[in-house]
């Protein structure tokens, strides 16, 4: 019979080995996550179990008025341009008053008087007076300004009683942004709007109080749930913010973490227009679009949700969500106190270091291949069965580190292994080379001095992409429509863009701006840059098709490239990896997707991009324009395909083109105008030849000044 495992010798050094190794991956992990590195990926995580894992649906009591794009049209129609009359929003109290709600919480800033005069305020201010149940915002700012004389009113109506120490690391506020005075007299309490995302810029937890000035000033939705639901004194303790019968977990900077209920639009909302219209129907005896009873005991928020109106927070379940739904889904929270909490640190911890333990122990003692992997894939699974469970329950237990923590502790195992027994040497290199792919993640991870705060000069290719008369579009489609058609263009070109290796910076609403050369180096960024380009506009016309199968207006893009010297880095925080283009380069791509316009083209890139395609590209030189900021005229191209793309008739029709640009060029418009004709026959509509075109006939007919340099000077943007 086999000697027991404890006293063998050999066993014994195994598992000493193992335990080592198990509490050195165990003290790597506590190094990474304390030196703020798996922070990044523990947010995402969280991002994803909120889209995977179902969750209690949104709480009925909780309601969203909301001002979007059609009720801002529809009042257009009318003769009221944004922004709306005070008034307006009366009706929305008054329908509020009526059918019983249990408070109307606006998120909607009002610390200017109206541009219609007092009167208009007056009005809004005796709505809400009457209700007694409305709830106007104010800002808490860092910025050093002279006090008002209405901090002292909002003091009275709004300052909460908190014993006890605050949390540490709360943000400092210098100034108070109040609504304007019939606004705060009439208000039955008021709440601060200001509050920051997480460090990827998303939107994952919201403070309750905030001190200013000595005292405690609520969060807007908090301000709603204390006055209405939970009055009375508050203190810090036991990991949050307690009363009798009431416990709010906070972290350690006083933010509670968001529960979300679903995507955008989850609560029950009602359009402003028709919630309007509905009260004018219900005070003339009329049947109303929405019946007041409609919100009866409900929590009524007003808030703004068109894109153009500019209260959009990335949220983990939606890129597009707005502030309002934010302050909804913390009320929502507090309303079901069914909270999100964080797991303790003691439990997560005492989990990495079983995980990484365990997995060493089961490596050393493996002596086949199938059952060292599915020792580790049966612990890896059991970790992720947990974390979602727990989730489920309303814990948060951070996947991240004890996932780290047993994939070290598997690595370290396995490689000691290797080193000491040689038994798995093929096994180690074939797992390995899985585990350490050279990605662009993994090259920073393992190269962290790419990352220079404050940035370094670098050759980039700049892309800047936008569609053309997309505000236009979007006035005639629903909000959804809008979304969705806007979340599936983005996502289709945001995948081109990083299938051949470009880095996303920003969507600034349907525009896109990415860059290729930086943080990784890219000999070829240039021809990465115009495949993607083209590779867009291609799959534009896949999109077009099935939007009109729908019904739904085509869509045209302009996209703008330029290749030269930027300053690339992290200019905003140094614990986020994410990275930014500034300089002249950045700004002559962007004029470029612009000067697209003039000509009718898809896809204009610089000479300087033009040169490093050598040719692989293919291009067309378009015009000589004076760029704004720039002395010289800047050569331009329209970019028409890869290399050998080009049909013989389309290459026949550049040269014509080429040839009567020529002509142009040295004033000679008649025979100019020849070879255009011909150059328009095979290249794709609208083509340039067309401008060319107009522009010959105008010279022919009032010939230019002498001293005409043919360079294009466009007189508007």
């Amino acid at each position: 019979m086999p000697a027991p495992l404890i006293t063998s010798p050999g066993r014994l050094a195994k598992i000493k080995a193992a335990l080592a190794l198990g509490a050195t991956a165990f003290l790597t992990t506590l190094a990474l996550f304390f030196g703020g590195v798996l922070e990044p990926y523990a947010l995402k995580t969280l991002d994803l179990l909120f889209r995977r894992v179902p969750l209690p649906g949104p709480d009925p009591r909780v309601v969203l008025v909301t001002v979007d794009q059609p009720d801002v049209d529809f009042y257009k129609k009318q003769g009221i341009n944004w922004p709306w009359p005070r008034q307006l929003y009366a009706p929305i109290i008054e329908f509020c008053r009526l059918g019983g709600a249990r408070a109307v919480i606006f998120d909607i800033i009002y610390s200017e008087p109206s541009v219609y005069g007092p009167e208009d305020d007056q009005r809004l201010g005796e709505a809400a007076a009457q209700a007694g149940n409305v709830i106007f915002p104010f800002f808490l700012s860092r910025e050093e300004k002279e006090s008002g004389p209405l901090e002292a009113e909002i003091f009275q109506k709004a300052a909460l009683e908190i014993a006890g120490p605050g949390p540490v690391g709360l943000p400092h506020y210098r100034s108070l942004l109040p609504p304007i005075p019939p606004l705060t007299a009439a208000a039955a309490t008021l709440g601060n709007v200001e509050a920051g995302p997480d460090p990827d810029s998303i939107y994952r937890r919201l403070p309750l109080a905030l001190p200013y000035q000595g005292r405690w000033l609520p969060f807007l939705a908090f301000a709603a749930y204390q006055r209405f639901q939970s009055p009375g004194p508050w203190r810090f303790g036991e990991g949050g913010l307690v009363k009798e019968g009431v416990r709010l977990p906070l972290d350690e900077q006083g933010r509670m973490l968001l529960k979300f209920r679903g995507p955008s639009r989850s609560h029950r909302h009602f359009s402003a227009a028709n919630v309007i219209r509905s009260a004018y129907q219900a005070s003339k005896g009329e049947a109303p679009l929405h019946a007041p009873r409609e919100v009866a005991g409900a929590w009524v928020f007003v808030g703004l949700t068109a894109p153009g109106l500019k209260d959009m927070k990335p949220s983990p379940v939606a890129p597009i969500f707005t502030g309002v739904e934010l302050q909804m889904t913390l009320l929502d929270n507090l309303l079901r106190g069914d909270f999100l909490r964080q797991a303790p640190g003691w439990l997560l911890w005492a989990w990495a270091l079983g995980l990484a333990a365990a997995v060493s122990l089961g490596v050393f003692f493996s002596r086949r291949l199938e059952v060292t992997l599915g020792v580790f894939l049966v612990l890896g699974g059991l970790h992720l069965v947990l974390a979602v469970a727990a989730f489920r329950l309303s814990w948060w237990l951070d996947p991240v580190a004890p996932g780290v923590a047993l994939f070290l502790a598997f690595g370290g195992a396995t490689a000691y292994s290797y080193a000491t027994e040689g038994r798995q040497k093929q096994f180690i290199r074939r797992t390995f080379s899985q585990y350490l792919a050279e990605t662009v993640v993994n090259d920073l991870l393992e190269n962290p001095d790419k990352l220079r705060l404050g940035g370094e000069r670098r050759r980039v290719t700049l892309f800047f992409s936008d569609l053309a008369g997309f505000t236009g579009i979007s006035e005639g489609l629903t909000p959804e429509e809008l979304v969705g058609l806007l979340n599936d263009y983005l996502s289709r070109m945001t995948e081109i863009i990083m299938e051949e290796g470009g880095t996303v910076d920003k969507f600034e609403g349907d525009a896109i701006m990415a860059f290729w050369g930086a943080p990784l180096e890219q000999e070829d960024q240039a021809r990465r840059a115009c495949r993607a380009a083209l590779r867009q506009v291609r799959a534009l016309d896949d999109l077009n098709q099935s939007l009109r199968s729908q019904g739904l207006p085509a869509l045209a893009m302009r996209i703008g490239l330029h290749t030269g010297e930027a300053v690339v880095g992290n200019l905003g925080s140094a614990k986020r990896f994410d990275y930014t283009v500034i300089g002249d380069t950045v700004n002559l791509a962007s004029r470029l997707e612009g000067l697209n316009k003039f000509y009718g083209t898809a896809v204009m890139a610089s000479e300087a991009t033009r040169a490093e395609c050598g040719g692989e590209v293919e291009f067309m030189e378009l015009d000589q324009v004076a760029v704004k900021g720039r002395a010289a005229p800047v050569t331009v191209f329209a970019v028409l395909g890869t290399a050998g793309e080009l049909s013989q008739l389309q290459a026949e029709a550049r040269q014509e083109f080429l040839e009567g640009l020529s002509l142009y060029r040295q004033g000679r418009f008649v025979e100019a105008v020849l070879h255009f004709e011909r150059a328009r026959e095979h290249l794709p509509d609208p083509h340039p030849a067309e401008v060319y075109l107009e522009r010959c006939r105008h010279y022919q007919a009032a010939p230019p000044p002498p001293g005409w340099d043919g360079v294009f000077r466009p007189e508007k943007k």
